[in-house]
């Protein structure tokens, strides 16, 4: 029996994209970009029934078609680096954490100034 450390996140994207709020208001995304981790089949069946356009990079092993929709829509999915590069640099601060603040405003607010940091650094350099 696996723990819930155990458990692939690929098994809590569905769960994750019913549960996001925008405004107060459950909303779904357009497309999904992911990396090679979420690449499967059935996963892709599951997010065009939510009429969700899945852009997931595809495993070498991976032989099936690749729908026409999905090759257009792989320009969204060359900015992800941005975003990754984002979380690393939230990573590099300990002191944000947002299972320790209460409110979103504090969280943000150390976010904010984190990317000033960061920045600062850069401008000085």
């Amino acid at each position: 029996m696996c723990g819930k450390a155990n458990r692939h996140d690929q098994s809590f994207a569905l769960q994750t994209i019913d549960q996001i709020m925008i405004g107060g208001s459950t909303q779904r995304p357009k497309r999904l970009g992911a990396d090679k981790g979420y690449d499967s089949n059935p996963l892709r069946r599951a997010l065009r029934k939510r009429r969700i356009i899945p852009v997931i990079v595809r495993r070498a092993n991976n032989g099936t078609a690749v729908a026409a929709v999905e090759i257009r829509e792989f320009r969204y999915s060359r900015q992800r680096w941005k975003v990754e590069r984002s979380f690393n640099w939230l990573n590099n601060n300990r002191r944000i954490d947002r299972f320790m603040e209460k409110s979103t405003r504090t969280y943000q607010g150390f976010c904010h100034m984190a990317f000033i940091k960061y920045y600062l650094k850069k401008l000085v350099k």
